[in-house]
């Protein structure tokens, strides 16, 4: 019996600790891409889907580009954040970033 609540224990600290990584995974997706110039409002919509459908390494990416563009003294509009994504042909990250602009921009 010990055991198993040790796993469950095991499985409810996993469920957490990822929890808590989401959490941060979207608050900084959120300063960076306010950071570059998306609105307040439509950067923090975004971040919370982002956090939730893309994968670590399509943030990266993305945050990568946001710094490029931040660099640049430029800012980052979600018309060229959406072109940058379309030349990656990565179907499924441009379809989480052009639905999430469309829902937040209605939000």
């Amino acid at each position: 019996m010990r055991p198993k609540i040790i796993s469950l224990l095991t499985g409810c600290a996993a469920a957490a600790s990822l929890a808590g990584c989401s959490t941060i995974v979207e608050q900084r997706v959120d300063a960076g891409l306010t950071e570059a110039g998306v609105p307040a409002g439509i950067a923090s919509c975004m971040a919370e889907i982002w956090a939730e459908d893309l994968s670590v390494s399509q943030i990266r990416a993305i945050s990568n580009f946001a710094g490029q563009v931040r660099s640049q003294d430029e800012r980052l509009t979600v018309g060229r954040l959406i072109g940058h994504v379309r030349e990656w042909n990565d179907p499924q990250a441009l379809g989480v970033v052009t639905s999430s602009a469309a829902r937040c921009a209605f939000n």
